[in-house]
């Protein structure tokens, strides 16, 4: 187990980002192509220090690489789209301020104005676009919110994948009593079926998560259209 942690620690350290205009995106990108052109995934699988292995091990260290620099790219940019969530939410409030500010200016000028009608709705159709923008505008807001609560759902895949991870390392422990080559291979065998079904499970999840993503990003898309066109 402790070598294990050594082993997701050390090339976690080794992860590096790139490429920050994909990775801060607003239209959806592709998790593998995320892995691909915005870290050094290529260039560590391809690295010596992985090259010279023997398998299974080799097999083993490219998984560790994959999850890693998957995972490190996924939380960079849910972090970015939470901040940009966060900044639409400030802009709502604030056009909710000013669409405020002039209602009580129409009602003044109303008083002051009255029988000018066509000063009277020049400024009420300006009101009307306001709230059109305000009603875009949180869609926005809603939208992001959504797109971050399926990063989160993500990082708690992580999570499950960990604690699965932990667990067939206890298993291996226990395991080594047996020794022999046949026990070896047996368990070899178990384990890698284990996987198997794990990650099947998680690419179903994974891949339900960037569906519901495209749709949701596809309706932010439509709503800012909407929103510019008006």
């Amino acid at each position: 187990m402790e070598r294990s942690k050594e082993l997701f620690d050390y090339w976690y350290n080794r992860v590096r980002l790139k490429n920050y205009p994909l990775i801060e995106s607003s239209e959806h990108v592709k998790t593998h192509e995320l892995r691909h052109e915005c870290t050094n995934y290529d260039d560590l699988r391809q690295s010596n220090e992985v090259r010279v292995l023997e398998e299974p091990e080799k097999s083993k260290i490219i998984a560790i690489v994959k999850y890693e620099c998957t995972a490190r790219v996924l939380q960079e940019r849910a972090r970015i789209l939470q901040e940009r969530a966060k900044q639409y939410e400030d802009d709502y409030h604030q056009l909710n301020q000013e669409r405020s500010r002039l209602a009580k200016l129409i009602k003044l000028l109303q008083e002051k104005l009255f029988g000018k009608d066509k000063e009277i709705k020049k400024l009420e159709a300006k009101v009307a676009a306001l709230e059109a923008r305000n009603e875009a505008l949180q869609s926005e807001v809603e939208k992001g919110k959504a797109y971050s609560d399926l990063l989160q759902e993500f990082e708690k895949l992580k999570k499950q994948y960990e604690q699965v991870q932990k667990r067939r390392q206890e298993l291996a422990k226990n395991n080594q009593s047996l020794g022999g080559r046949v026990a070896h291979t047996q368990r070899f065998k178990r384990e890698r079926d284990e996987a198997r079904v794990i990650i099947a499970a998680q690419k179903d999840q994974i891949n339900n998560l960037i569906q519901e993503n495209t749709r949701l990003r596809e309706e932010l898309s439509e709503c800012i259209n909407a929103s510019t066109e008006k």
